[in-house]
């Protein structure tokens, strides 16, 4: 059984960026805490890109809602039916709207599915669909439709009632622009947008670095077994979780800068750099344990 310490997080974060020496100490605390301290250390960095990140977009937010107040047709939705107060349709496409929504929006109810399909397709790209409500339905149209083709690819489509029925209880519900915009204002507040970034960042480098772990401790393992190293894959892959640290650290500053800067870093580098990382770290650490070995044959 593995002697059970105690090492409080800011001394692994500490033990992990300055003194590989210690991995034999973080090791002897268990698979467990290893497990536990890398989910530590993932949200602290998803929580502060989170927070980075609410802060530079929630003016774009808020921007975005003031121009949909101007902009946006008074209109009805009641009975899962959409209409328009007067008869012009609106096309939403600035920048703000792209930015904030994702895509580009279209309201016309006046029309039926495969006319506004014509109408609007040539307002899709590459990188913004268009989003176009109808009076009982909405239409999602992508770059990839081909109106020459017999099917329908990059058309999306789905009945109001299908989207409305396991969402709205009330039955005599009736909504207008002011309860759109009213809604869309009390969503934008920096708790729920820190909320929201928490989970996209925290998957992405759980995701990120779940991969890295796997792949660098195997690797690190294989070369161990063809040097003949005394070394157990479980000991390799607690060692690159812990060796690791420094990489996740570095990696979300580039993140951070690239928000201020037109600074691009490829994947490829990126992982370079982690692997370049995770090599000096751990043969840091083999090194000062060849030498322990050596003082140890020479004291018998």
């Amino acid at each position: 059984m593995e002697e059970k310490m105690k090492i409080n997080f800011l001394k692994k974060l500490w033990y992990s960026i300055t003194k590989p020496s210690k991995y034999d100490e973080l090791r002897k605390l268990g698979v467990g805490k290893a497990i536990k301290y890398i989910f530590s250390i993932i949200s602290i960095l998803a929580l502060i890109l989170a927070i980075i990140t609410t802060f530079l977009k929630i003016n774009e937010v808020f921007d975005a809602i003031s121009y949909l107040e101007g902009k946006l047709p008074n209109f009805t939705f009641k009975d899962n039916k959409l209409e328009l107060d007067n008869a012009d349709a609106s096309i939403l496409d600035d920048d703000r709207i792209i930015n904030y929504l994702g895509n580009k929006i279209v309201i016309n109810p006046l029309i039926e599915k495969n006319e506004a399909i014509d109408l609007y397709r040539d307002l899709a790209t590459e990188k913004n669909k268009v989003l176009v409500f109808l009076n009982e339905e909405y239409i999602l149209i992508s770059s990839n439709y081909n109106p020459e083709n017999n099917n329908e690819e990059g058309i999306e489509n789905k009945k109001y009632i299908d989207v409305t029925k396991n969402i709205i209880k009330d039955t005599n519900y009736e909504y207008s622009k002011k309860d759109a915009i009213e809604y869309l204002r009390k969503r934008a507040t920096y708790t729920y947008y820190v909320a929201q970034y928490f989970v996209i960042y925290f998957i992405k480098l759980l995701l990120l670095y779940g991969i890295y772990i796997i792949l660098i401790s195997i690797s690190i393992w294989l070369v161990t077994k063809i040097l003949k190293f005394k070394w157990t894959y479980k000991e390799s892959i607690m060692n690159t979780i812990y060796a690791s640290t420094l990489s996740m650290i570095v990696y979300v500053i580039y993140i951070i800068i690239s928000y201020f800067t037109n600074l691009m870093i490829s994947i490829m580098d990126i992982i370079n750099i982690f692997l370049i990382f995770a090599y000096i770290y751990l043969l840091m650490w083999k090194q000062r344990n060849k030498k322990n070995e050596n003082k140890e044959e020479a004291k018998n």
